[in-house]
């Protein structure tokens, strides 16, 4: 368990680019609005319903946790996600979460003219495509032809890692290293500020950073129990090893790799 200084320090080092700091600020929508203004350079959008880790189920299938879905006045869904480490396919992740919106938000009996548009863009540490650019744009082209085709999937890939020195790229700079005001982003480096610096912000945002270490310790411990029992460990001796999980746990993850095997 860390200590109330440990949390207060550790809150002054996160950043925007992390998730679990970035799930806080965006839970303001007027920042929410600020951002995507610049992001997808239409200073007039407005947004007008905001959600963070908005949960898509499916049944029986992959389910997916959005960092942030967004609608705009249109009607479109405008969905932010944040990435660090370069340790998956991120394409494949944009096109799920892209299909995911489609089939959870799409009514039933529209026609597809009337669908709206999708936007999913990518925010990441690392230039993913090591072209040296800011900001990418994926687009549907005819191979043959060299055509663009709009099926209202808009895929944008944007990185901290180049400074091009476009406000896209300042305020990716401001999500790597988040202090201080700055007033091209009033509102973002506003809600920055409150909870990194005012008792109110600092407070809740240690409860959410102590709920986060809590998580990450129980998703290591379930991994390392996993592995225990792949190994042939009795649940008992896990137990003993792995305070922190409960036998009824432990068991229920036994079973679990017991069907899968079957």
């Amino acid at each position: 368990m860390q200590t109330s200084t440990e949390q207060q320090a550790l809150i002054k080092q996160l950043n925007v680019i992390d998730d679990v700091f970035f799930h806080k600020i965006a839970e303001d929508k007027a920042v929410c609005e600020e951002i995507l203004r610049i992001l997808l350079q239409k200073p007039k959008l407005n947004v007008i319903d905001a959600q963070t880790q908005r949960f898509l189920r499916n049944i029986g299938a992959h389910s997916v946790i959005l960092d942030l879905l967004c609608e705009d006045e249109d009607g479109a869904r405008i969905n932010v996600e944040m990435q660090k480490t370069d340790d998956d396919d991120h394409i494949k992740r944009v096109r799920f979460n892209s299909s995911n919106i489609d089939t959870t938000f799409t009514e039933k009996g529209l026609d597809y003219k009337d669908f709206p548009d999708i936007y999913v863009i990518f925010i990441s540490k690392f230039d993913m495509f090591q072209g040296g650019k800011t900001i990418y744009h994926l687009e549907t082209i005819i191979k043959e032809t060299g055509t663009s085709v709009n099926d209202g999937i808009h895929r944008i890939f944007v990185n901290c890692a180049v400074n091009d020195g476009s406000d896209i790229a300042e305020l990716m700079q401001y999500f790597k290293n988040s202090t201080g005001k700055n007033n091209k982003f009033p509102r973002l480096s506003d809600r920055v500020y409150y909870f990194k610096e005012s008792k109110e912000g600092v407070d809740a945002m240690t409860q959410v950073v102590e709920e986060y270490a809590n998580k990450k310790v129980l998703e290591r411990d379930k991994e390392t129990a996993k592995s225990l029992l792949q190994n042939g460990a009795s649940v008992e001796l896990i137990k003993k090893s792995i305070p922190t999980l409960s036998i009824e746990f432990i068991e229920k993850i036994s079973r679990q790799l017991t069907s899968v095997e079957q």
